[in-house]
């Protein structure tokens, strides 16, 4: 079964993708607070793939992904960033400097659209 880590601090984001992700999409999913929570669970659980808001308490999300791809565990665990933050630099940062899959602003953001690239960078990942 398709693991899915989100690490995102919002209370109400962590609860509706959870009950979307399991309930309607059937994968296996957590959700943590922190940045330092994330890098923990995802050592220890080794998901499929991460969701990840970059405007975390303690550890923000720019450093999550600079350790993953410090420790080489962006080259086996994906990570779609879903942000507030939809600037260029950031955009840009994200993906070409610190590994990021995808990159999706917030706003406005559909659930099916999450989803969507979800399963995309998945079955990319599974070919590539």
């Amino acid at each position: 079964m398709t693991k899915i880590l989100l690490i995102e601090d919002d209370v109400l984001m962590r609860r509706m993708y959870q009950r979307i992700f399991t309930e309607k999409e059937g994968f296996q999913f957590e959700a943590v607070e922190t940045g330092e929570e994330g890098l923990d669970k995802i050592k220890k659980s080794e998901p499929d793939l991460v969701l990840l808001d970059l405007m975390l308490p303690k550890m923000p999300g720019e450093q999550v992904l600079k350790n993953m791809n410090d420790a080489d565990l962006l080259k086996k665990i994906p990570v779609i960033v879903l942000s507030c933050k939809g600037d260029e630099t950031t955009v840009e940062h994200c993906l070409n400097r610190l590994g990021a899959s995808d990159y999706l602003h917030k706003s406005g953001l559909k659930p099916e659209k999450v989803i969507k690239r979800v399963k995309g960078v998945l079955k990319k990942f599974e070919s590539g």
